[in-house]
């Protein structure tokens, strides 16, 4: 029998919520679903997913460990709440749990971007984040693939075959669908305004930026760090070398997690 805590850590964003299984500094399981309008229910929804993809009951799970902008609003009833941790000292650990020779994490979320700079032992030092508008980040991607009528992965795929560098007129997500079917009635190859549309996104996220040390290794979490075009954009804008961290989406769930002490016992 593993006598090792099993704790879960929840990452409770605007549009999706994630859930990750640890065993000290084992991660032994995930999940992810959309917040909706009950960050609660979509908690326990994930954290039984994350159950279910491990095969592990939830009488085993010793607590949770809260994070994300509904962190505080998580209660479920059956579990003990461990903790409730900051999203920019979750993003800090997670990433350097993640990734040993990394200081800077740049997490683009669903509506809030932000980086953040830590030390040689994971320990905040600096963070920036833009939570002004959606433009530039998650929510603002998410228009644009319901616009484009194809997936997240499909979006980043038409864009990189773009071969040609069209410029857009976007000061918010709400222009964006209609700036988008401009240029494709104007006859634009789709390729071309998805490449454009993406790497305006990147714009917005190295501009926010400039107000913070960017210290190597830069790292980057968030669902968007799966899209292949947008990770091409970063380092050219940002003029720094940049890694995408394993598990990207995941990173504040399982910073909660290691911030609690990661289920060591006592």
């Amino acid at each position: 029998m593993n006598n090792r805590k099993l704790l879960a850590g929840i990452d409770a964003g605007h549009v999706n919520t994630k859930a990750v299984l640890m065993r000290e500094e084992e991660i032994l399981g995930y999940a992810v679903v959309p917040t909706g309008f009950n960050p609660a229910d979509a908690a326990e929804k994930a954290l039984n997913n994350a159950l279910y993809n491990t095969g592990l009951p939830l009488s085993q799970l010793t607590g949770i460990v809260c994070t994300g902008i509904f962190g505080e609003t998580i209660n479920i009833p059956t579990l003990a709440l461990v903790g409730s941790v900051p999203e920019h000292v979750a993003d800090a650990r997670g990433a350097f749990f993640l990734n040993k020779n990394s200081r800077t994490v740049i997490d683009i979320g669903g509506n809030i971007t932000k980086a953040v700079h830590y030390d040689s032992n994971g320990g905040l030092l600096d963070v920036i984040q833009n939570d002004k508008c959606a433009d530039g980040m998650g929510i603002f991607y998410s228009t644009m693939v319901k616009a484009f009528g194809v997936s997240e992965e499909e979006l980043s795929e038409l864009a990189l075959k773009s071969t040609k560098n069209v410029s857009v007129a976007i000061t918010c997500a709400l222009s964006a669908e209609s700036e988008a079917i401009d240029l494709l009635c104007q006859g634009v190859e789709i390729t071309d305004v998805a490449d454009a549309i993406l790497r305006f996104i990147v714009q917005r996220v190295a501009a926010m930026c400039t107000t913070i040390t960017l210290t190597q290794e830069i790292v980057v979490a968030g669902g968007l760090a799966k899209s292949k075009a947008l990770m091409n954009h970063l380092p050219v804008l940002l003029k720094e070398d940049v890694k995408v961290l394993n598990l990207p989406e995941y990173v504040g769930a399982i910073g909660a997690v290691i911030t609690c002490g990661g289920g060591k016992n006592e």
